[in-house]
């Protein structure tokens, strides 16, 4: 479980708690805003998601996009299969420029 996972998850857990007590009317949108550290307006939308999709509405979209700067999974288990059979004992001081 990566730290941005266990982020996302804790940042839900709280949001959901502070959702439940906006509904309740024990806060207002801008004091559970401000509890979670957002603006009110971030607050609405988490809280239309919320009530659209669930949990699963809150989640970070940008953790299922793989990074436009990764390197290909085809690319690595080239060099890694390389430096496996070729070149063996081999250090990055040798293949760096």
């Amino acid at each position: 479980m990566t730290r941005a996972t266990v982020l996302q998850e804790v940042r839900q857990m709280r949001f959901e708690e502070l959702y439940t007590r906006r509904q309740r009317r024990e806060l207002t949108m801008t004091e559970a805003a401000e509890m979670l550290g957002i603006t009110e307006q971030t607050f609405r939308r988490w809280s239309t998601r919320y009530e659209a999709d669930g949990a699963t509405g809150l989640a970070d979209r940008r953790l299922e996009r793989a990074s436009a700067r990764a390197v290909p999974v085809d690319e690595v288990l080239q060099m890694v299969t390389l430096y496996e059979t070729r070149y063996t004992g081999w250090t990055v001081k040798h293949t760096r420029s």
